[in-house]
């Protein structure tokens, strides 16, 4: 054998040893992406490969995607929506888990099908299956996206929306977590806690006039005015109770809880069984103040 065979000998058995990570590694004209959001704790994750109008009819729906079709909200495999704890996507219950996500695309109105199926690929459309969950959603005009994107918007307190935008058409999907605390407290718990209290900041001059921070009960919930308020989203303020005499604070917007702080807990005392204060610890254990009771 010549030395020049051998040569080319090992540059062919070079190139097949590459062959398999050249073809892992390839261009696609529809790329894989993936967004992900936290709601209170619960995090959702769209993993979709991402086609472009790229000349096409910008309506998509109707042209391309033909009616009648059961089609993937993406390209080649499907899309697929995860969970961790459970959600409800347009009110519909879902375990924590991974899905395939496929829409029954229609003129006026569309069909979302939520398959427990992950691995399949956009042809051939899957069966339907008494494992899959249907229900109806309806698609609106939006200015013209080229590239199929999912977004995740209004994200408040244990809800939000997933936007789908392709083309001229969006659809929206309201997600609803189940909080990780109980936002509810038993009147029998909160009793002993309403009043009237002045709170100061540790290390505070003692020329710094108190702040006062009433809590009340109302509709089911432990509810805080503070004033003056040490920054203007607790002004009104939700307890939100974790074990015993310990308790979250959570933001509220217009009436909605919609941010439980874990930066901060307020911990109530007790002499011969009556709360007569409340301290407020940071997440790394510093005492940040101390409310008495009036």
């Amino acid at each position: 054998m010549t030395s020049v065979t051998v040569r080319l000998g090992g540059a062919c058995l070079t190139l097949l040893l590459l062959v398999p990570s050249v073809l892992t590694a390839q261009m696609r004209a529809s790329e894989r992406g993936a967004v992900s959001q936290t709601i209170d704790g619960t995090v959702i994750t769209i993993d979709y490969a991402r086609p472009q109008v790229r000349g096409r009819d910008s309506t998509i729906f109707g042209a391309f995607v033909h009616w009648g079709e059961i089609w993937t909200p993406g390209a080649n495999y499907a899309t697929t929506l995860e969970t961790n704890r459970p959600l409800k996507l347009d009110g519909v219950p879902l375990a924590p888990g991974k899905y395939s996500l496929w829409l029954v695309v229609q003129p006026d109105e569309w069909t979302m099908v939520i398959d427990p199926r992950v691995r399949l690929y956009h042809w051939p459309e899957p069966d339907s299956t008494a494992d899959q969950l249907r229900y109806k959603v309806r698609p609106t005009t939006a200015p013209f996206t080229e590239t199929l994107t999912f977004t995740f918007q209004d994200v408040r307190g244990d809800e939000g929306t997933l936007l789908l935008r392709w083309g001229t058409t969006e659809v929206r999907f309201h997600l609803e977590v189940e909080p990780r605390h109980p936002l509810t407290v038993a009147e029998a718990v909160a009793r002993p806690l309403l009043g009237s209290y002045l709170f100061r900041w540790e290390g505070a001059p003692d020329s710094m006039p108190p702040s006062r921070v009433t809590l009340a009960y109302e509709n089911g919930a432990l509810m805080g005015r503070w004033a003056p308020a040490p920054f203007p989203d607790v002004a009104t303020f939700q307890l939100v109770r974790i074990t015993d005499d310990w308790f979250l604070i959570g933001s509220v917007i217009d009436g909605k809880l919609v941010d439980v702080m874990d930066e901060w807990a307020f911990e109530f005392a007790r002499t011969d069984g009556r709360v007569t204060k409340f301290e407020v610890w940071s997440d790394n254990d510093h005492l940040d103040g101390t409310a008495v009771r009036e």
